[in-house]
């Protein structure tokens, strides 16, 4: 197995290019309970790709006002400006977008219903996950896996829901790759 390297500043030490549009201000996170879940991805379709379980893109998500969701994952980002990591993988922090092609076919795994509250708590237990330099084997599986622990260990969640929301997302695929 690939040794693991954490990035600084959750991959965003010395990166030159704009974060993702954020449209918090367009879309707002209320004070009511809301369903927050892993969401796993349909595979990109290419020709000649047989896509597996472990190239599915996740992220820890919850719908906000006016159709949005909010995302918490981290992104592969092109960097060739930099000859010592010309892709690395970037957590941005929370990101509220609308919901496009990729959100509206993704499984949905509950995690459970959370008030804003625990959605914040959630959302600074997030910036203490750490972010691995590409190495073969770890991806954005592993983060939100990483942050389903901090959640699990902050007491949000019981480990019976960590475990049936983590086998639930790594076979949600199952039967359609």
């Amino acid at each position: 197995m690939a040794s693991i390297e954490y990035l600084p500043e959750q991959g965003r030490y010395g990166i030159r290019i704009p974060p993702p549009l954020n449209n918090d201000h367009l879309a707002k996170d209320t004070d009511e309970e809301r369903n927050v879940v892993v969401m796993v991805y349909p595979p990109r379709r290419a020709p000649g790709y047989v896509p597996n379980p472990r190239d599915l893109h996740w992220s820890l998500s919850w719908r906000v006002d006016k159709g949005g969701w909010k995302h918490l994952h981290v992104t592969a980002e092109d960097t060739g400006y930099d000859p010592r990591l010309p892709r690395r993988y970037v957590y941005w922090g929370p990101i509220t977008k609308s919901a496009g092609n990729a959100t509206s076919g993704a499984v949905e795994v509950p995690l459970g219903r959370m008030s804003l509250a625990v959605r914040r708590r959630i959302e600074q237990l997030a910036w203490g996950v750490q972010v691995a330099k590409p190495n073969g084997q770890w991806n954005c599986q592993n983060w939100v896996l990483d942050l389903l622990c901090k959640i699990y260990w902050d007491g949000i969640i019981s480990q019976a829901t960590w475990s049936e929301v983590v086998s639930k997302a790594h076979h949600a695929w199952d039967g359609r790759l």
